[in-house]
């Protein structure tokens, strides 16, 4: 059944119920072993959603438009309390402006932030500066910045 639902759900393939009934029906006449029916398979689905709450939500606009908004705060919470994907995040530094939310940030940024987020380039009265380049310092010494702060 699961396999089935994960054809049958990808999100690059799109199927009508007279399509999955079809190639329900094809499955049986080949004699495959346990084919769902296609209520079993959409009763799943509406087992699954109840259970594990769908992120989803539809929106209208006042001008009639339709859109669909996803609970990025509930998705980062399963994550978490999955003890298969919890251990593979990454908590990156926060800068919120002037100011950081927690010293735990201002931790991060300074010494253990992953390159690939840290700031490549910085404009100092005007001009810009990039890392891993080599720079001149004002008393005619010279360096490669790793990272600016």
């Amino acid at each position: 059944l699961f396999l089935t639902d994960l054809l049958l759900t990808s999100p690059r393939l799109r199927f009508w119920d007279a399509q999955i009934s079809a190639m329900l029906r094809w499955a049986k006449a080949l004699h495959a072993r346990d084919v769902p029916t296609l209520y079993a398979i959409k009763k799943m689905r509406q087992d699954l959603r109840c259970l594990v709450r769908d992120p989803t939500k539809k929106v209208v606009s006042p001008s009639g438009n339709i859109c669909y908004i996803n609970d990025i705060g509930a998705a980062v919470a399963k994550d978490y309390a999955n003890p298969l994907t919890q251990f593979a995040m990454s908590n990156f530094p926060e800068d919120r402006g002037g100011y950081m939310s927690e010293a735990q940030h201002g931790f991060k940024m300074l010494r253990n932030g992953p390159e690939g987020i840290v700031t490549p380039a910085v404009r100092v009265e005007g001009k810009i500066f990039f890392t891993q380049e080599l720079l001149q310092q004002s008393n005619a010494s010279y360096f490669i910045p790793e990272r600016f702060f």
